[in-house]
């Protein structure tokens, strides 16, 4: 195997083993969890925030291990405690012990997959090829495709916790595979690579980014939690419930390809804007029409834009604030995300359903929007870059 496309598999199944599951498999569970230990929403909320406050925490905490040995040491640790929790998330059935699994499960897989991420993409700068950092990302539609399916099939055989230590297990299987692909790697220049005019992307006003990026962490979370308990709980269409969650994952894999290839010929902030309305539409489908095929699109469009709207941010932030662009941009994002299904999760323990808060959602994502597009039209630069 080419050592470029080694290094590119393992970061991609690192952040499939960190995020696809370690972070996002409790989404598919959610419904199955609350059911068998009966707790309501406002719990569901807390436990997902407390997964997001602990992926802020490690992001934070990364910026000191962002080189040589400790960026390595904090990959192998990050990724082996995100595995970890998930297998030990299917031995405590208390709310305590899951809060506290959650938060360390956030935090691990921030290090591993910034990590991951940081040495993969200063590996292709060095040859030229920083565009097939794309493929890493598709890795996270693929953990949440794959342990999409796994709940599918084995919510009508075992319980909750059964499948948190299964999924953890086939986790665990393949981490060794991951450990030995992913490091800092000095990779073979191609000899002849395809030449192309693109766009670059130019830098945006920070602050209103700064806006747009926390409403999308807001915005997202609310959906990346609820959507399958909200298909769940509408009579007739139950069943669909775990099926758009793979169809989330499945939309996920190729979207960071597409949206970076899109970028490259319309420019950066145009495609940003284009994949906040497609999301903004898909987040509102599944409240505004009850109808299946409503749900099967809404989990396309999602699917298709939460990876690549952070793809496309980050380029366009990272060199503001004196170059602590990237960090502050993330802790943003990072508060939007715990947030999110916290607000949500004690409305519909109160008088709403799950529509509300989705609703809501789609409108913190439109008002993102607003910021992003008042960011453009403030640019000093307005020359196009090639």
């Amino acid at each position: 195997m080419h050592p470029t496309t080694r290094l590119l598999l393992g970061a991609s199944l690192t952040l499939a083993l960190v995020m696809g599951v370690g972070r996002f498999l409790y989404t598919p569970l959610l419904p199955l969890m609350q059911r068998e230990f009966g707790f309501g929403a406002d719990i569901a909320g807390l436990i997902a925030s407390a997964n997001f406050a602990g992926y802020l925490a490690g992001s934070l905490l990364s910026s000191f291990t962002s080189h040589g040995k400790a960026r390595l040491m904090a990959f192998r640790v990050g990724l082996f405690a995100s595995v970890a929790t998930t297998l030990l998330m299917g031995m405590s059935d208390e709310l305590a012990g899951w809060l506290i699994l959650r938060a360390i499960s956030g935090a691990a897989s921030a290090f591993a997959m910034i990590s991951a991420a940081g040495m993969t993409a200063e590996a292709l700068s060095r040859i030229d090829e920083e565009g097939r950092l794309a493929w890493v990302f598709g890795g996270v539609g693929s953990g949440i495709a794959v342990s999409g399916l796994i709940v599918h099939f084995g919510v009508d055989h075992l319980d909750a916790s059964s499948l948190w230590l299964l999924v953890g297990a086939i986790s665990a299987a393949l981490m060794p595979i991951a450990l030995a692909l992913v490091g800092d790697r000095q990779l073979p220049r191609r000899d002849t690579i395809a030449k192309r005019i693109r766009r670059v992307a130019r830098p945006l006003p920070f602050w209103p980014l700064f806006v747009n990026y926390t409403c999308e962490g807001l915005g997202y979370s609310v959906f990346a939690t609820f959507i399958v308990a909200l298909i769940k709980a509408r009579p007739g269409i139950e069943a669909l419930g775990d099926f758009v969650w793979i169809i989330v994952g499945l939309a996920g894999l190729p979207s960071c390809l597409i949206w970076m290839r899109l970028a490259e010929r319309i420019g950066f902030s145009t495609a940003l804007a284009c994949a906040y309305v497609a999301q903004i539409v898909g987040v509102a489908l599944p409240v505004l029409f009850e109808a299946p095929i409503a749900a099967v699109i809404a989990a396309i469009l999602f699917g298709g834009t939460f990876l690549a709207i952070t793809l496309l941010t980050l380029p366009l932030g990272r060199k503001g604030l004196g170059g602590r662009g990237f960090a502050v941009l993330t802790a943003g994002f990072g508060l939007g995300q715990m947030t999110g299904p916290l607000i949500a999760g004690w409305l519909v323990a109160g008088a709403a359903d799950y529509s509300t808060p989705m609703l809501g959602s789609a409108g913190v994502l439109a008002f993102g929007l607003l910021a992003l597009v008042y960011a453009i039209r403030t640019r000093q630069d307005a020359a196009p870059a090639s």
